[in-house]
């Protein structure tokens, strides 16, 4: 249900930057594709478990469970695999950092010598500052 959640306020996130893109103009298509593909490989598995939860039932008109999968399946396969745009994304992060259009982000504490040493992993600085560590050690 979190993800659920934070996929949609991602969803929501993704159609306010399409409407005024204004100064992220080569974010739109990265954000697009990230979001098409995280929330219908989450659709798919939520009513996957939902179904098998359901047992039989599940299949019934009422339920609409049915739906979700088929419009998840749809969703995954009209551009082509997910996988295919998530590494769309990539290249093109990839591309933007040697081009220095896409900015790392900003550390607020050292991953080496403060987050170990202080700070534990519920806290959301702390995450948000791992997070942001990978982006960069990967680029």
């Amino acid at each position: 249900m979190a993800r659920t959640l934070v996929l949609n306020l991602g969803y929501n996130a993704a159609k306010d930057l399409f409407a005024n893109p204004k100064g992220r103009e080569n974010e739109i298509i990265r954000v697009c594709c990230a979001v098409k593909g995280l929330t219908t490989w989450n659709l798919e598995r939520a009513a996957t478990v939902c179904r098998e939860r359901c047992g039989g039932g599940g299949y019934t008109a009422h339920a609409r469970i049915a739906e979700g999968i088929a419009g998840a399946h749809s969703g995954m396969t009209a551009e082509g695999d997910n996988r295919v745009l998530m590494q769309k994304i990539v290249k093109d992060i990839l591309s933007d950092t040697q081009k220095d259009l896409h900015k790392p982000p900003k550390l607020t504490k050292c991953p080496k010598r403060q987050i170990p040493s202080q700070d534990s992993v519920t806290d959301l600085t702390t995450l948000v500052n791992l997070v942001y560590y990978k982006e960069i050690a990967e680029t």
